[in-house]
């Protein structure tokens, strides 16, 4: 727990802010807190397994009682002195529970009207739900995930109990992998270590792993894909790859970048025409970076409860950072953020969203390297591509002349369909407005109509007749495409090739 932190919350307390809603998974750091901050207040605690309890040792104070009736006991008290009231699980105990909402709402009308003694309500939970009749009476708190200087301590704590050893290059590669983790994780995680092998050590990082990809399935907001795209697979964008090649360095030196001064990679944004590489690029700059690939679905955050979706979203941020280091890939980003900010009329859910997601991106410390791809630049809020977001923004054109020729011979030696018959330049000149994805079209059709034709090799005539008889994007969508690259030119976004 930050320090920063706890006098944040203190100041909270000092200045009657009637609510404070604390998200964890680690309840007994939530009690930790609410008992140093509480010296000599009395503290009471409804839960939902057992309803009022004695809060240090949790044993029932009475017949187990919903958060309604506790509600009600509550509010006959008449508080003689400063205190506590601590309401854990509330996202259970509040939720389509109308009679609880008003009676807490009620019971915090009580606390702002008493001037001689001070009452806090503390909700404890692992998700936030705020119904609306409460939201201008509850502030928030995250708290955090044990920082590196805990992990170190957990982790020496643990080779001091097993009577073991471990030297400093362990320490710290374990303490980057355990990031992310709850105290409670991290601690299984160091037993089931000692208890394969009777160590402690690197060979441990495999069971990380394993329960970081548990995480991922277990949140329901976030992707795992299974990537086998390479930079060498994507033709041309000779401007990006060498960039992504520099951080890709960074990444796999972090303690030493770190150590040397060098910020952390931030992300980068890929804007431009569809079928230019943008999706493929985000999963071959993973296997650049020797990195998982996580995949955001916006449309998947959103919830029908008034702060679900905002809770949702905190959520696949805190996964995550749980499973750093990782490549976060947001697909068609302008579809989530469309018309906010300047004047725009975008949902006060979206709005609500993108101040999540613009702060985590400037704030962010672990190695969540994002990738964000979108089409239309125009419809994005401009906060979002500001410095400070990304690290670079890059735009796709269509292929050039140059780049043409090497994604047909990308396409062809992938299939091992490259041969003497087949003269790339003539091809290439026959491709203008073409994009990548469209050769790739070309190409597999061609094989197709080979292997009908009694599996003849491939050769430029049969290339370009398939040519000849495809209608490109650049020609399908040519007054869209052109705005679009007017606006890409005008914003003056770097080129990726």
């Amino acid at each position: 727990m930050s320090q920063d932190l706890k006098a944040t919350i203190r100041a909270h307390i000092e200045s009657h802010y009637p609510a404070l809603y604390l998200i964890t998974h680690e309840e007994s750091d939530a009690d930790t807190l609410v008992r140093e901050l509480a010296e000599d207040r009395k503290i009471f605690e409804w839960n939902l397994a057992s309803g009022l309890v004695n809060f240090e040792n949790k044993q029932p104070l009475s017949k187990w009682c919903d958060l309604s009736d506790a509600l009600a006991n509550l509010l006959d008290q008449e508080f003689t002195r400063d205190s506590f009231i601590v309401i854990r699980d509330a996202h259970l105990g509040l939720r389509d529970q109308p009679v609880a909402v008003a009676r807490l709402k009620a019971l915090i009308t009580k606390v702002l009207a008493e001037h001689e003694f001070s009452v806090t309500i503390f909700l404890v939970s692992s998700r936030s739900y705020i119904p609306p009749e409460l939201e201008k009476f509850i502030t928030l708190f995250d708290m955090p995930l044990p920082d590196e200087d805990m992990i170190r301590g957990i982790i020496r704590e643990h080779v001091e109990a097993y009577g073991l050893e471990i030297d400093d290059t362990t320490l710290e590669k374990l303490t980057l992998a355990f990031q992310g983790l709850t105290r409670y994780e991290i601690g299984q995680l160091i037993n089931r270590g000692y208890q394969q092998d009777g160590k402690i050590d690197l060979d441990d990082l495999d069971l990380v792993h394993a329960e970081k990809q548990q995480i991922i399935k277990k949140s329901g907001t976030l992707e795992m894909l299974t990537v086998r795209e390479k930079l060498e697979d994507i033709g041309g964008l000779e401007k990006l790859k060498p960039w992504l090649k520099q951080k890709a360095a960074v990444m796999a030196d972090w303690p030493a970048a770190r150590a040397f001064g060098v910020e952390p990679p931030k992300g980068v944004m890929i804007v431009g025409m569809p079928g230019c590489g943008k999706s493929m690029t985000a999963k071959a700059t993973a296997t650049l970076f020797n990195l998982p690939l996580l995949k955001l679905d916006m449309g998947s955050l959103m919830g029908k409860y008034v702060g679900e979706s905002e809770g949702n979203m905190r959520r696949a941020l805190q996964v995550a950072e749980a499973v750093s280091p990782c490549v976060l890939w947001v697909d068609e980003v302008e579809k989530a953020f469309v018309g906010i900010g300047s004047g725009g009329n975008g949902s006060e859910v979206a709005t609500r969203l993108f101040g999540y997601f613009l702060t985590w991106m400037q704030e962010k410390t672990k190695q969540v390297f994002v990738i964000a791809t979108a089409n239309d630049i125009s419809a994005l809020p401009p906060e979002l591509l500001r410095k400070g977001r990304f690290d670079e923004i890059f735009y796709v054109d269509f292929p050039k002349e140059a780049e043409r020729t090497e994604i047909f011979r990308v396409h062809l030696e992938r299939r091992k369909k490259m041969n003497a018959r087949i003269q790339l330049d003539r091809l290439a000149k026959a491709t203008t407005h073409y994009s990548g994805a469209d050769i790739e079209s070309i190409v597999k059709e061609a094989i197709e109509q080979a292997f009908l034709d009694g599996r003849v090799p491939l050769d430029t005539e049969r290339l370009l007749n398939i040519v000849k008889a495809t209608h490109p994007l650049g020609e399908v969508m040519k007054d869209k495409v052109q705005d679009y690259k007017k606006r890409f030119e005008s914003m003056k976004i770097k080129e990726a090739s």
